[in-house]
């Protein structure tokens, strides 16, 4: 089973990763739209819709492997 933990923590950071990355953007288009200058804001916007979708189903995927391996744990973050 170690190689399911080791493929679980790899998912979360995964995750992890894309929420930052998620935040970031997100960021980015509230800075874009200040300056008056957001003409790509709803290609961006749904850029991001997609990353949090992704994140969400690697966290669900983890959680599965929680699972299997009889230890819950929560992911949600």
């Amino acid at each position: 089973m170690e190689t399911l933990h080791s493929i679980k923590s790899d998912l979360v950071r995964t995750a992890d990763h894309l929420d930052q990355l998620s935040q970031s953007m997100s960021g980015h288009v509230k800075f874009m739209q200040a300056r008056g200058t957001s003409q790509a804001d709803p290609e961006v916007t749904a850029h991001i819709t997609s990353i949090d979708a992704v994140a969400g189903e690697l966290r669900a995927v983890a959680a599965r492997i929680d699972d299997i391996e009889g230890a819950p744990t929560d992911y949600s973050s």
